[in-house]
């Protein structure tokens, strides 16, 4: 079952795909060509536009803006630039994650940084434009 705070709050397409035990929290905009994974938690004010697919146990920060165009250009047939964020990366609040890129598995991004390329598994990246800081090693 998905779990919205406030749903009449926030801008959720019925065609957008979402999973079993995500929670969705007020002011979301999800867009109509979006995947969203199972026990996500997807925070205040973030916007995921078509082109992203988010897989299962990730963590968006409030205020997150994904983008899917990088020309900004109005295009009578406009396609979006597929966006991947592999399963349990942690994105911090009032990130900007480019179109295109992929966020490895387990990777951490840290508050206010601005994704511009690809972030491999298992690494922090923090800053605007964001630099790996170091590995992140999982004990179970």
């Amino acid at each position: 079952m998905i779990k919205f705070w406030k749903k009449e709050l926030s801008n959720i397409s019925e065609k957008a795909e979402i999973g079993e035990d995500t929670i969705i929290h007020s002011g979301v905009h999800i867009h109509d060509e979006v995947k969203i994974g199972q026990r996500c938690q997807i925070q205040a004010q973030v916007f995921i536009p078509n082109g992203v697919i988010i897989e299962d146990d990730v963590f968006v920060g409030p205020q997150v803006c994904f983008t899917n165009d990088r020309k900004l250009v109005l295009r009578e047939e406009f396609k979006p630039i597929p966006t991947l964020i592999k399963k349990g990366v942690k994105i911090g609040a009032n990130s900007t994650i480019f179109c295109g890129i992929t966020l490895g598995e387990d990777s951490i991004i840290g508050a206010g940084s601005v994704i511009t390329k690809d972030v491999p598994a298992n690494e922090m990246w923090f800053g605007n434009p964001a630099r790996f800081i170091k590995k992140v090693k999982y004990d179970l």
